[in-house]
């Protein structure tokens, strides 16, 4: 197993389950802060299960927020009608490619940024959303569309955010983290280049009130990946299962 300490905000989706679950305050800033940990399977050749430890950070202030590696603002926040744009770091692809020793001679890769919109609508029966993200540090020029469903129910002091995503990964993604460039093929790694894939995600977010101020996360997800993904010589799997857990303290 590999260990690994940075802050890789794609698992703040434990920070955004925390937020849902909050009563509104008048106070213009909200600071909630925390330690997590995410273990993840990797669906690559020979890669190793991925085990991270890093430090949880939430920080809102009026219509600016940085949440769930989002940093947004909202334009738009009635009481049904959403949309939010802002940047984004999308911690989808695994850059480290499962620590795989297969792998060494190719290219590192790194986590790209992002220029997001999200519109959705808060119903009755769960909130709707559909979110367009587009890579601007010039990693791979892609873009990701999402269509995500996100209900709630509540026993007793358990609250339980279950959620559904359908992702559309554009090829300049696919490549960038499954393709193989021609100069980096041999006979055990041909060259190879996908397509746009979709890839389905369904996870369920656990939230508890352990006091007023402190906070028990955990979350369980999985994710299936369609033949643009599992074609490439790069990958062993066609599933990837993660576990989140975390502690989280409100500040004020």
């Amino acid at each position: 197993m590999i260990y690994k300490r940075f802050i890789p905000t794609l698992t703040l989706l434990l920070m955004t389950s925390a937020l849902l679950a909050q009563d509104d305050i008048p106070d213009d800033h909200r600071l909630r802060v925390g330690v997590a940990a995410v273990s993840s399977n990797s669906i690559y050749l020979n890669g190793e299960r991925q085990n991270v430890v890093f430090p949880a950070f939430d920080y809102e202030y009026k219509n600016f927020y940085f949440q769930a590696g989002d940093a947004g603002y909202k334009i738009l926040d009635q009481k049904i009608w959403q949309l939010d744009v802002g940047l984004s770091i999308d911690f989808s692809g695994d850059v480290d490619r499962g620590d795989s020793p297969l792998f060494t001679h190719l290219p590192d890769l790194h986590y790209p940024l992002y220029s997001f919109v999200t519109f959705g609508a808060l119903t009755d029966y769960g909130l709707f959303d559909v979110r367009y993200d587009h890579e601007i540090n010039n990693k791979h020029n892609g873009h990701i569309i999402s269509a995500n469903y996100t209900a709630y129910f509540k026993l007793k002091d358990w609250k339980f955010y279950p959620k559904l995503s359908q992702r559309r990964y554009s090829g300049e993604f696919v490549n960038y983290f499954y393709g193989v460039d021609t100069e980096f093929a041999n006979d055990e790694l041909p060259a190879y280049r996908g397509q746009k894939s979709d890839v389905t995600e369904l996870s369920l977010t656990i939230l508890k009130n352990i006091t007023p101020q402190w906070y028990w996360v955990s979350s369980v997800r999985n994710q299936w990946f369609n033949d643009e993904i599992t074609n490439s010589p790069l990958v062993d799997d066609d599933q990837r299962l993660s576990l989140f857990i975390g502690v989280l303290y409100e500040i004020f």
